[in-house]
């Protein structure tokens, strides 16, 4: 059983887009806290040439050391 999980959100660069996947990944992180996750860390990357803001979010799974 993996100890860590690495959750993706991916979405088109457009107008708005960064307040878009800033509440999504919000979202993801106060759900998977509730599920008994424990956040590590947060990055946001852009890749100008395909368009596209991503969200790369990593938790510890519940009940591992």
């Amino acid at each position: 059983m993996k100890a860590v999980e690495i959750f993706m959100i991916r979405k088109s660069f457009a107008r708005n887009s960064s307040e878009k996947i800033k509440q999504e990944a919000e979202d993801l992180v106060n759900e998977k806290h509730y599920q008994g996750y424990r956040l590590i860390s947060v990055d946001f990357d852009i890749a100008d040439n395909a368009g596209y803001i991503y969200a790369f979010i990593t938790m510890k799974r519940p009940n591992t050391y």
